[in-house]
């Protein structure tokens, strides 16, 4: 298998791992306070924060990686796929951050 199409399989492994669990630290966010142990949870919630930050700087820079490599792949064909692979990616990136504000807009608002 090419080096480069091995790098790129290995970039879409890591990209749903990251991804899965951002959108569950993004949606424990959303989920904040509703359980009644508003007390408890307040240090959680700049934890939360910071992970869910880490999370989508990853999926930031696996954006830049794959917009790197995609070029670089045997077959235009491939090229394609990844290119769309790339803007399906930057869709649910920029969903997860629009979310992640929209909670913290809610939060602050209560």
């Amino acid at each position: 298998m090419d080096k480069v199409v091995e790098e790129v399989e290995k970039l879409k492994k890591e990209w749903d791992e990251t991804y899965t669990k951002t959108q569950e630290h993004i949606e424990a966010i959303g989920e904040y306070g509703k359980s009644g142990r508003a007390k408890e949870e307040k240090n959680s919630l700049a934890r939360l924060n910071g992970i869910a930050q880490d999370g989508l700087t990853l999926l930031s820079s696996f954006l830049f990686t794959l917009d790197l490599l995609a070029p670089q792949l045997p077959s235009e064909q491939e090229v394609q796929s990844a290119r769309a692979l790339l803007q399906s990616w930057k869709t649910l990136s920029q969903k997860y951050t629009r979310s992640l504000s929209v909670y913290f807009l809610l939060l602050n608002g209560n």
